[in-house]
C-alpha cells in the first residue's frame, strides 16, 4: 500500500498530478487546492490514499496529513466514495470543510458537485461528533479509533473507550490493546 509519495510533477492536470517517483509516473488524483499550490518541474511530497477496487487502483493526494485524515474519515461516511470525498475537499481548506460540517453548512456541502441534500445531511450527521471529540483526544487517538472501527466496533463506542484511557499510556499499538481490554469486559 502506497502512503505518500515524493517526487517531481511531470503533469498537472484538472484534477490530477502526474508525479515521477524513482522513474515510474504515478498519475495521483488531487482536489483542487492541491492543484493551484503545485507547478510542473516542481518536487513534491504528498500523503496518498491508496484506493483499490476490483476495476481501479487510484491514489489520492493531499498536502497535508490532515487533510488525508479528513478524506479517510468523509470515505467512512455512508454512500460517500473517493470520488465524492475529493470534491468536498476541493470546497476548500481543511478548516473550512470542518467549519461547514461543524455549522451544519448544507449550502457549502451541497454546492459541490455529486453532493445532494441528503449526503450533505448524511456527512454532517455522522462526521459533527468525530470533529467535535477530536479536540479533546491525545495525540493518536484518532488512529486507536479507526483501528477500533476497523475491527468491529461502532465509532461512538471506540471513541467513548478511548476517552476513558489513562492519559500515562501513549504508545498507539498500547492504546489500542487497552482498549481492547476495556472492551472485552
Amino acid at each position: 500500500m502506497i502512503g505518500s509519495l515524493r517526487g517531481k510533477i511531470l503533469e498537472v492536470n484538472i484534477a490530477s498530478l502526474l508525479v515521477e517517483v524513482g522513474g515510474i509516473g504515478y498519475v495521483v488524483k488531487v482536489a483542487t487546492p492541491v492543484i493551484a499550490s503545485c507547478r510542473k518541474g516542481e518536487d513534491v511530497f504528498l500523503y496518498v490514499h491508496d484506493h483499490v477496487r476490483e476495476d481501479a487502483h487510484d491514489l489520492f493526494g493531499f498536502l497535508s496529513c490532515d487533510a488525508l485524515r479528513m478524506f479517510d474519515r468523509l470515505l467512512s461516511v455512508n454512500g460517500v466514495g473517493p470520488k465524492v470525498a475529493l470534491t468536498v475537499m476541493s470546497a476548500g481548506s481543511v478548516d473550512m470543510v470542518k467549519r461547514a460540517i461543524m455549522k451544519g453548512d448544507l449550502a457549502l456541502l451541497t454546492s459541490v458537485p455529486g453532493v445532494g441534500k441528503k449526503t450533505a445531511q448524511k456527512i454532517i450527521l455522522e462526521m459533527k461528533g468525530i470533529i467535535v471529540e477530536e479536540g479533546d483526544m491525545q495525540d493518536g487517538d484518532s488512529e486507536v479509533v479507526e483501528a477500533l472501527i476497523s475491527l468491529g466496533y461502532g465509532a461512538s463506542q471506540a471513541r467513548d473507550v478511548v476517552k476513558g484511557l489513562s492519559r500515562d499510556v501513549v504508545d498507539v499499538s498500547a492504546r489500542v490493546r487497552a482498549a481492547l481490554k476495556r472492551l472485552s469486559k
